[in-house]
């Protein structure tokens, strides 16, 4: 999806609250804030926002994987 987002679609497209969503701004989701005050985010931003924490899983994964794989080889 391209373009940009409110708070309220931008909640939707995540599947989370408004709450998390503005939690996620926060903590360091990229935003535009126009001067009315209204708060617009890009969807690209959120994908990248999230691939974040699904790196971070895959890394887990892959040390299980080496972990699991050096047991089973003893």
């Amino acid at each position: 999806m391209e373009g940009w987002a409110n708070i309220k679609n931008a909640a939707k497209y995540a599947d989370v609250s408004e709450r998390t969503l503005r939690d996620w701004l926060k903590e360091g989701l990229r935003h535009a804030k126009l001067p009315s005050g209204m708060i617009r985010v890009r969807y690209d931003a959120m994908d990248a926002f999230l691939e974040q924490f699904a790196d971070s899983q895959n890394q887990v994964d892959k040390v299980v994987d080496v972990l699991f794989k050096e047991l089973t080889t003893r």
